[in-house]
């Protein structure tokens, strides 16, 4: 590639620059023409491109690293919380009550019969200690249809008047839904839906096309102040979002790079039809340009793990009786890749528990001995891959499949995980064994679940701390601060088919950089919390700075 080096227009001096290249070397100074990488190394030989319309920065010691590449992010669904979307967080919201209250005075400004939608409850952190139920909600709002999401995603309750809408008016209609997915107890609706049955009632809930930009407006800036470069979105509310994405990057206002699924939140059919659409076509992964591309074919085989709703192989440890939802079936798991890999995508599921994760990676088995493809041509993708086990970690590396880490979940919930799952613990977001077998480990946040702050995703793959109890959980998986680094940056292009173009710092590569307030790699790890970012630069602008 051929630059001209006159000058440079932006230089970074005095770093620990991360560079994450084959020898994970580490240099002083870096230069930027236009939006490229033309210079990495010395401070005294980048002198020599530099004149008087050269900006600098000394960056005086501080970590700079190529920009982080969130692997599993939903952009609109995480800039609704605190918009179209109460937010009933931690500790936003720690009773009942003051769930209650929020909804009433969204009430006082609704029309009558208009959605009221919440998100974020945690029903194991509530004073009252137990989910919203149906008689809660009507009575907060009994002439509109509430939806209340718990924090997972996985498990929402519904008023009356929000089940009416799916037509759900008694404990009879349960027997149209797959167990467990509509609770009833003692006889009655407890408004509480899991899975499938909660998605489907989703696709009732309304929301605006300026609602979408707004949220999206939001999410920008939270990444950019997060330190995100990079985005892999993995679906949001149906057709309306491709196109409100794309106009997005076209128009240049969203400005980390997008690569996009398809993938539709309100549940199995939507997603089918999305995905058979676009295969029909011809489409292929990858449609696109560096500020947005079309990504995998997604859909959702189970539940999720904090609720907990996944499909594991035993029952979980703190209450056997709960349900362990399946989405798919595992013959119509390994028809769906199959159909995905002849078709020359990308594919990719939500897999949690180790009954979902073995379905997987048994379909992408057999579809690779069908239509086979290397590893580098198909780069097929497990989202979350909860919990695993050696075995299945070795056909995963096999084949070449790519896991999908969640690790802000680490701090969030570890000790309830623990307590869920026993000693799977010690293969839950496996990074470690990953690593060792020879995978390429991504990290996602998968907001709004949790927040995209880069340093929260290390600090859940370095220290695997619950940041409210102190306990840690499964210290055999954890990672080294620059494995995790990895994990962020250059693993992330690779899952988008991009390192040839970003994820490291490299000349010839796009100038996407993070860099935080202090040296991140010589810091006692369990401060990575209290570090700040104070750059984060796309396209060699500096979009965000503290």
């Amino acid at each position: 590639m051929d630059f001209d080096f006159s000058y440079v227009d932006l230089a970074f001096v005095n770093g620990q620059i991360i560079t994450v290249n084959e020898k994970d070397e580490i240099c002083q100074a870096v230069g930027i023409k236009k939006n490229k990488i033309v210079f990495v190394g010395t401070n005294e030989d980048l002198k020599r491109i530099i004149d008087q319309n050269t900006k600098v920065i000394d960056l005086k010691g501080r970590t700079m690293c190529p920009g982080f590449i969130d692997s599993h992010f939903h952009p609109i669904l995480s800039g609704f919380m605190g918009g179209a979307i109460l937010d009933a967080t931690y500790p936003n919201c720690k009773s009942i009550q003051d769930i209650k209250e929020l909804i009433r005075e969204r009430a006082k400004v609704t029309p009558k019969g208009g959605w009221i939608k919440l998100w974020g409850y945690d029903n194991n952190k509530l004073k009252d200690k137990r989910h919203v139920t149906i008689d809660d909600l009507d009575e907060a709002a009994p002439e509109h249809p509430v939806q209340c999401m718990r924090t997972c995603g996985h498990v929402c309750v519904y008023n009356t008047l929000g089940l009416a809408a799916g037509d759900i008016y008694s404990p009879e209609d349960a027997v149209r839904f797959r167990e467990g997915e509509l609770e009833v107890v003692n006889g009655r609706l407890t408004g509480l839906t899991r899975d499938l049955t909660a998605f489907y009632l989703w696709s009732k809930v309304k929301y605006t096309e300026e609602e979408m930009i707004q949220a999206l407006k939001k999410s920008n800036d939270e990444l950019l102040k997060g330190g995100i470069t990079s985005v892999h979105d993995c679906g949001e509310c149906d057709a309306p979002a491709y196109s409100i994405m794309y106009q997005a990057a076209k128009k240049g206002w969203f400005k980390p790079r997008q690569f996009m699924m398809l993938h539709s939140i309100f549940g199995k059919p939507f997603s089918k039809e999305d995905n058979d659409h676009f295969l029909s076509l011809g489409f292929h992964t990858g449609l696109g340009d560096e500020h947005f591309r079309i990504g995998s074919c997604k859909f959702m085989v189970d539940g999720g793990s904090s609720g907990p709703t996944m499909a594991t192989r035993e029952p979980y440890s703190h209450n056997p009786s709960l349900p362990r939802i399946l989405s798919w079936e595992r013959e119509e798991v390994a028809d769906y890749i199959d159909y995905i890999n002849a078709h020359g995508c990308q594919a990719t599921a939500h897999a949690e528990g180790d009954l979902a994760v073995e379905f997987m990676v048994e379909g992408y088995e057999k579809a690779l001995q069908n239509h086979y493809r290397a590893p580098e041509e198909h780069r097929h993708r497990i989202e979350h891959c909860v919990i695993v086990d050696e075995d299945l970690i070795r056909r995963m590396k096999k084949v070449g499949i790519i896991p999908v880490a969640n690790t802000h979940f680490m701090p969030l919930n570890g000790s309830d995980y623990h307590r869920y799952f026993g000693d799977r613990i010690d293969y839950f977001f496996a990074l470690r064994s990953f690593i060792d077998a020879g995978l390429r480990p991504v990290i996602g946040c998968d907001a709004p679940t949790a927040t995209c702050e880069a340093v929260k995703g290390l600090d859940g793959a370095v220290n695997r701390i619950d940041r409210k109890t102190g306990e840690v959980c499964g210290p055999k998986q954890r990672i080294t601060m620059l494995e995790a680094i990895r994990c962020y940056t250059i693993n992330g292009a690779y899952a988008s088919f991009e390192e040839n173009i970003k994820g490291s710092i490299e000349v010839g590569k796009l100038a996407d950089f993070t860099v935080f307030s202090e040296d991140i790699l010589h810091i006692n790890p369990m401060d990575i919390v209290n570090v700040k970012v104070d750059y984060t630069i796309i396209d060699g602008e500096i979009c965000y700075e503290r």
